[in-house]
């Protein structure tokens, strides 16, 4: 019998579909056979908290209480560690951490580490992404620590297919769009050298379609599924 119950937190809402793809994820990965195999889970979804790209850009500071409600107000409620469906956020990895006592995954670190495990002879790296999250160099240094070269759209690619799609699938725009503006994006970043796409946001799985490009692609959503399954067996194992 376990000693306590380990619970899994999803501070999500950035943006609210994105959130659900990550537990309907974490729910398909989990080896379950019945429903007391799945994972206690904990969601607090907060859409309101400021948009991210734009934060950044303007060093706005008022995102701060915000996300600090949302993984403090997920600790008060229970849960051993905390799981955040939004790569540009991760800006903002430090002061999360740091206003709780659990630990939080590191979406961006376990990305790149599943390409490095992957794909260890790869050279260039694309990334679709956020602009605020290309602009702030999250996965850049992650990359370049672990010996990759990052590849990333043009600005008029980035405007005009990427963000326009991301924007797109949060106002529910029809599925086909953001899918041939993503190809188009993926297609961009092979031209340009990429051997594997990180898909580095967590909209961009929902309208991507992998068949459309001749290189491997890592989501970043598959990877956070699969690295909070991970850490939840791990602390579970230390309950029993």
């Amino acid at each position: 019998m376990e000693k306590e119950k380990i619970i899994l937190g999803i501070f999500g809402g950035m943006g609210p579909e994105a959130t659900a793809d990550l537990y309907k994820q974490i729910i398909e990965l989990t080896p379950a056979e019945k429903d007391q195999d799945h994972i206690p889970t904990l969601i607090y979804s907060l859409p309101q908290v400021p948009e991210r790209t734009a934060s950044i850009r303007n060093q706005d500071t008022s995102i701060i209480p915000f996300i600090v409600e949302g993984v403090t107000r997920l600790e008060k409620a229970g849960a051993s560690f905390i799981a955040i469906p939004c790569n540009t956020v991760h800006y903002y990895y430090d002061q999360m951490q740091d206003a709780v006592s659990i630990p939080i995954i590191h979406m961006i670190r376990e990305t790149v580490n599943e390409v490095r495990m992957l794909f260890p002879d790869a050279g260039n790296v694309g990334l679709l992404a956020t602009t605020g999250t290309i602009e702030s160099g999250l996965y850049e240094k992650e990359l370049i620590k672990n010996g990759f070269k990052v590849i990333i759209p043009d600005d008029n690619i980035e405007k005009d297919k990427v963000m326009k799609a991301v924007f797109g699938i949060k106002a529910g725009t029809e599925k086909i769009i953001n899918e041939d503006l993503l190809a188009e994006a993926g297609q961009h970043l092979i031209d340009k050298g990429a051997e594997v796409i990180i898909l580095g946001c967590t909209e961009i799985p929902l309208a991507f379609n992998p068949s459309r490009v001749d290189v491997p692609v890592v989501s970043a959503t598959r990877v956070l599924a699969e690295s909070a399954i991970k850490m939840y067996q791990e602390l579970r194992k230390k309950t029993l």
